[in-house]
């Protein structure tokens, strides 16, 4: 009975303490899982159609949110500027005690313009933190279309109303102004979202250039002085390349401008204009006659190769460079063609596995690409064409636009022989009548001497350090010149190779340093980089880069430094005038941090495999 009792006793004092344990750790819980919230916030509850509002998403209480998802409606540009971060400090009553609490505040803003009237809805946007999902709340706010002014017009026209897919035509856009005008936007515009906009260089030279945004696309416009119907007007004139990326019928327009108009009585007010449309046909482009490798090029281009060394000995890297002119948007021009599957390269020259690099950034109306090969064989006299097909929509036919090949001199590499290595010195063999068999080596440079015949040398394996010092002729050759030359060689290897990998980084990262406040910053990395991958610096390239542990970014920042110190080198060599500033000297364009953080990747690399 008593033992009954006492069984009891234990199970009920057993669920005391877990009651007590779930209520005093239940408000904890409930703390933290409310001390992340999210709330969302617009800078304005009604706008004219086009005029900007601040979104921006608020989080509280995590330490670093991921950024978060919103699906922003059709009938909006949204732009996004980045995550921003305060902190605050308060007094709070935790567990009966005053406890100071450290707060961090994220704000993710956004720029919006709605490109429709009428009520624009945004959906509550989401946040991952730790493995679980937050949501905010819906908002919406009011587009306002302004009263439509009857004395604007504006006028678009387009080269053609039947296009292909990928092709570049250009469309042109002119607004004449009666009256004083500010505060214009053209963000409304209605332009299929399949269409890529690209804005071009005005055709006529006016009294002002003016820029501006379309969907996200600057725009270059022109003011002139002009007249509609015997009226004279400001006239707005700009131009814009479209690209269909979708085949099917499109709409293009209207375009409209949201401004502000200065009355008579300097009584500003919004007003709006808009354009006429362009019923637009996307066809595909022909599939007859297509030539092999074509990508989707449309257009004309030009391609142009240079090789950075053109005298070179079988095997030695070839830093081959690409460009390709043509007109922006250049679509199908999205990576340089394939050598790989070009014969005339693949029967002459090892291609780099890595293929091309593009050089960024990209410069308006051209691409710039670069890569490494090695000729097989003394017998290769050029670097063949490289060749880029493209549909031409005037003519309606393809065409296969070429690279001019390059000269170049491969010479051979000779073979040395064991019996060369040994025997040779300094002094060229003289070919003789008749072949005679060597039975014993003759003397070589001075100070060096030649043992017996090679079978000797084979059999002859004991040797008596007592023996050879006695012997005055064999302890003065070991006290010359060469011989403690070749000990102290061999001394230094043995003790280079006693040193530690770490121990040789260092060194090479304080002498890389020392280069690069000098502003040789490529002489530092190349320094560096050929100590570390253990490769001699006259005879590494870009491309060991990549052999290195470290990350593929900083690889390929490095390779495209040393690309670049070397394409100036090129330069400065070939060019009779020089420059009065050398581009080698300016170490500001290049990441100071670049070197430090590739020393530390192969610092940690390095003593983890020792």
């Amino acid at each position: 009975m008593f033992i009954s009792k006492l069984k009891t006793s234990i199970c009920t004092l057993r669920i005391t303490i877990a009651f007590l344990l779930v209520m005093f750790f239940a408000p904890v819980a409930m703390s933290q899982s409310d001390q992340i919230t999210i709330d969302v916030e617009l800078s304005r509850a009604s706008v004219y159609l086009g005029d900007e509002v601040t979104y921006q998403i608020i989080v509280r209480g995590s330490d670093n949110p991921t950024n978060p998802v919103v699906s922003f409606p059709d009938s909006l540009n949204a732009q996004y500027h980045g995550r921003t971060w305060q902190s605050f400090t308060s007094m709070r009553v935790i567990n009966g005690r005053n406890s100071t609490v450290t707060e961090k505040r994220f704000s993710f803003q956004f720029t919006l313009r709605a490109i429709e009237s009428g009520t624009i809805s945004i959906p509550a946007p989401t946040i991952e933190i730790d493995g679980q999902v937050y949501t905010g709340q819906n908002s919406s706010f009011e587009s306002i279309l302004p009263v439509e002014s009857i004395d604007d017009v504006i006028e678009v026209s387009l080269e053609r109303d039947e296009i292909y897919l990928n092709e570049t035509v250009i469309l042109e856009c002119a607004w004449w102004i009666p009256d004083q005008t500010s505060e214009f936007s053209f963000t409304s515009s209605a332009i299929p979202s399949s269409f890529q906009l690209f804005g071009l260089e005005p055709l006529q030279a006016g009294t002002q250039r003016i820029a501006f945004d379309i969907n996200g696309q600057q725009m270059l416009a022109t003011i002139l002085d002009d007249q509609l119907n015997g009226v004279r007007m400001t006239k707005f004139v700009f131009r814009m390349s479209i690209t269909p990326t979708e085949q099917g019928e499109f709409t293009i327009g209207p375009l409209r401008s949201v401004f502000t108009r200065q009355g008579g009585s300097r009584n500003a007010h919004r007003a709006y204009a808009q354009s006429n449309t362009i019923k637009v046909s996307v066809r595909p482009v022909p599939t007859e006659n297509q030539p092999d490798g074509y990508s989707g090029a449309i257009g004309e281009f030009q391609l142009q190769t240079q090789a950075l060394n053109t005298n070179v000995n079988v095997g030695d890297p070839i830093e081959l460079t690409l460009r390709v002119r043509g007109q922006e948007p250049m679509v199908g021009v999205t990576d340089a063609p394939n050598l790989s599957s070009n014969p005339l390269f693949v029967d002459q020259f090892k291609i780099s596995s890595e293929g091309w690099r593009e050089k960024l950034p990209r410069q308006s109306g051209q691409r710039v690409y670069s890569t490494t090969i090695r000729a097989l064989d003394e017998h290769v006299t050029q670097i063949p064409s490289i060749e880029l097909p493209s549909f031409n929509p005037m003519t309606r036919g393809y065409k296969v636009y070429r690279s001019l090949p390059i000269d170049i001199i491969v010479n051979p590499v000779q073979e040395v022989t064991l019996s060369d290595a040994v025997v040779t010195g300094g002094t060229p063999q003289v070919p003789t009548e008749k072949a005679i068999e060597r039975v014993e080596l003759t003397r070589a440079m001075p100070g060096l001497w030649a043992h017996g015949s090679l079978e000797e040398l084979q059999t002859n394996s004991g040797f008596s350090l007592i023996e050879t010092i006695n012997n005055p002729v064999q302890f003065s050759i070991l006290a010359s010149g060469p011989c403690l030359f070749a000990f102290s060689l061999i001394f230094a290897i043995r003790r280079s190779r006693r040193t530690p990998q770490s121990h040789i980084l260092n060194r090479a990262y304080r002498h890389a340093q020392s280069t690069t406040r000098g502003g040789h910053f490529a002489d530092g990395l190349r320094h560096y980089v050929s100590i570390a991958s253990g490769i001699n610096t006259d005879a590494m390239t870009a491309q060991d880069v990549f052999l290195l542990p470290i990350q593929d970014a900083d690889a390929r920042l490095i390779a495209s430094s040393l690309n670049d110190a070397e394409r100036v080198e090129y330069v400065l060599e070939n060019t009779s005038a020089q420059s009065p500033v050398d581009p080698r000297q300016d170490s500001r364009t290049y990441d100071t941090q670049l070197l430090k953080r590739v020393h530390l990747q192969i610092l940690n690399a390095a003593r983890a495999n020792q």
